[in-house]
């Protein structure tokens, strides 16, 4: 959208106090008022005011989109005279104090690009290890295990350094995002969205080495909990926040793609909601246009993720939610039956390495191809071997789902846990706000402890 009349864009400098600040602008500022002010000053053009002030309880995504366009078409001036007119001058202070700031330091120095190395070591070689290993059911009774790690890193002594602290609040996060996962992952609860890892990660964002990319992943985890709850336009409106984000400040990769792909299974989810003939093309687009994103990633991880996009294709073209359950508002073409059959068998021809749950789903696609072609008993064959699966590695909603399809009692589920004890709780010792040690343990120096952590996952989970 262009601006009604030529601004002045932003230096590098207020560039960046915009980014750092983006979190406590996006959950803090209507953007309504803000759109009006900027429209008054000509800085935005009525079609694109018309825009906001149409979306009906907008949040974080139109915030997160007004804070893309606002450094490339307004002065900082500007801006933190809107944010002060609209009664935030709490942060317009806060603001022009970190521009006093930098005044007095060398701007070259201080300036660091957007996309800048997020510890690539760490996340690449655990963070992503681990999530293969929470899919392979290799992680799911380990939680507990991460609990305790994530509460002896938030007992470090207090005195550390900046790399120290940010070293600490990276590991602390990934930890965090993993137990996330386990949790989705082996849950048949709908409310996981009201598990308290998702706001004890929120509040690590800001003291982690990249808050921006951190918040990236906040945004995408949780607004998949909350679509998967129930909560469709919430979890929109953060999966779409996360997207802007990513697109707008990360080098194109896995955090995009992983993004597009909590997009990929919302729009499934709602898929047939609105009857329109382009629903499934625009599905089938964002497939294409997600894998693309790891067109310059590993190798193993370019085959990783062709798995995972191959298998919410199938699903678009054989009707089938992200449950698992069929979409009964969908229509199935001779075209379709094709496509999936053709996808199924690359996914055949790449099975070797593929984790349990990505198995369950080949399973279960199989079973609805065969069913639609009137091979029941072959169906029901595939459908046998994905509950066999699912039993085996605890994957509890899968479980649910194939149960009802083979015309079985619903699941009992073994593990009586209640929503809040999926995650960390206070009761627990950890309270991430505090800042003092609570621990009576003797604490380690921060990089010794982080990396005691790391090698005893990997070692305990074959990493």
């Amino acid at each position: 959208m262009l601006p009604a009349t030529v601004q002045s864009k932003m230096n590098d400098v207020e560039k960046k106090i915009i980014r750092n600040f983006h979190h406590r602008l996006t959950t803090t500022i209507r953007v309504e008022e803000i759109v009006l002010l900027l429209y008054s000053k000509g800085i935005i053009d009525c079609e694109f005011q018309k825009e906001i002030l149409e979306k009906n309880g907008v949040k974080v995504a139109e915030t997160s989109r007004l804070l893309t366009f606002i450094p490339e078409n307004c002065s900082m001036e500007d801006f933190l005279e809107c944010l002060d007119l609209a009664g935030y001058d709490f942060l317009c202070k806060e603001m022009r104090e970190k521009l006093a700031e930098n005044r007095q330091l060398n701007t070259r120095n201080w300036v660091q690009p957007c996309t800048s190395t997020y510890n690539t070591t760490f996340v690449d070689n655990f963070a992503e290890k681990l999530k293969i290993k929470i899919h392979n059911s290799e992680a799911r009774k380990f939680k507990s295990h991460l609990r305790l790690w994530i509460k002896r890193l938030v007992c470090l002594d207090c005195r550390l350094s900046l790399s120290e602290s940010r070293q600490r609040a990276d590991c602390c996060f990934i930890l965090l995002d993993s137990v996330a996962v386990i949790e989705r992952t082996h849950s048949s609860h709908k409310d996981l969205w009201k598990s308290p890892v998702y706001s004890q990660m929120e509040s690590l964002i800001a003291k982690t080495s990249n808050p921006v990319l951190s918040r990236v992943r906040h945004h995408a985890r949780y607004g998949v909990a909350l679509f998967l709850g129930g909560k469709d336009q919430e979890g929109l409106e953060y999966i779409e926040a996360a997207l802007n984000d990513a697109k707008g400040f990360l080098l194109p990769g896995r955090d995009i793609g992983n993004c597009m792909f909590a997009l990929v299974n919302y729009k499934l989810k709602r898929f047939g909601d609105s009857k329109s003939s382009n629903e499934k093309r625009e599905i089938l687009n964002l497939i294409e246009e997600g894998l693309r994103y790891f067109d310059n990633e590993g190798e193993n991880t370019r085959k990783i993720w062709r798995r995972v996009y191959l298998d919410k294709k199938i699903s678009c073209h054989l009707a089938l939610e992200p449950s698992g359950r069929v979409n009964t508002n969908v229509e199935i073409s001779n075209e379709d039956l094709k496509t999936a059959r053709e996808c199924l068998c690359e996914m055949d021809k790449n099975v070797d390495g593929m984790d349990k749950r990505r198995k369950i789903h080949f399973f279960r696609a199989q079973a609805r191809l065969n069913k639609q072609e009137s091979n029941f008993l072959i169906a029901k064959g595939y459908l046998e071997e994905a509950r066999g699966l699912c039993i085996d590695g605890g994957f509890d909603s899968e479980l649910q789902v194939l149960k009802e399809e083979l015309g079985e009692h619903s699941l009992d589920v073994s593990e009586k846990e209640s929503v809040m004890d999926l995650g960390l709780s206070v009761d627990d010792g950890f309270d991430i706000h505090k800042e003092e040690c609570s621990c009576k343990t003797v604490c380690l120096p921060s990089y010794s402890l982080v990396n005691t952590c790391i090698s005893e996952i990997s070692q305990k989970l074959n990493i």
